[in-house]
């Protein structure tokens, strides 16, 4: 039997429009997120007063990203980091198996930066408005022990972020999903 040709499928879109949520609709996938390959704060240079950027693409070794996408598409289990966001480190190392249907799909606010632009046979960018991924990234702040107060503070940081690295990529999308559209599995 022949194989499929590999597919690396790149989702971006702003924190909590549901780029996580689609890349498991894909059964049988391999599933990496952006977020797995921030860098540790120690390899970060930091701005004129002394805090970090973690909303700028060079907070992400997407290198590295491209790397471990087209190493799962030639059908390779890998290991990646696994990123602390309290502590902005890796505290170490996780299996991610190769796909069982030789899709790779890489989901992040960065997905469609070089080189993962490069490397994506299908670029989708889902498009959820603003109050919406405000709401659900409140809530799972919250779950995740963060305040109210400091997750809103954070999310219009965030928002900026969006505004000058997400939105911009938008139009390098072959396809173009509302947030509200994605129900349903996917296959290629």
């Amino acid at each position: 039997m022949r194989r499929r040709p590999p597919q690396i499928i790149a989702i971006c879109g702003g924190s909590g429009s549901g780029k996580s949520t689609l890349a498991r609709k894909f059964v049988g996938a391999a599933v990496l997120a952006t977020d797995s390959f921030y860098k540790d704060i120690d390899d970060l240079k930091p701005r004129e007063d002394g805090t970090f950027d973690f909303d700028h693409p060079d907070a992400v070794d997407l290198d590295e990203c491209a790397d471990a996408c087209i190493k799962l598409a030639d059908g390779e289990d890998i290991m990646i980091p696994v990123y602390e966001m309290r502590s902005a480190k890796r505290v170490g190392q996780q299996v991610v198996p190769a796909p069982t249907n030789s899709i790779v799909v890489i989901e992040g606010i960065y997905a469609f930066h070089n080189p993962l632009h490069e490397i994506a046979t299908l670029r989708i960018f889902i498009d959820t408005p603003i109050d919406q991924r405000m709401a659900r990234r409140l809530r799972r702040d919250v779950e995740r022990g963060r305040s109210t107060l400091e997750s809103i503070q954070y999310s219009l940081h965030v928002e900026e972020a969006y505004s000058r690295y997400v939105e911009p990529m938008r139009h390098l999308a072959d396809l173009i999903l509302m947030g509200e559209e994605m129900r349903g599995s996917f296959s290629l």
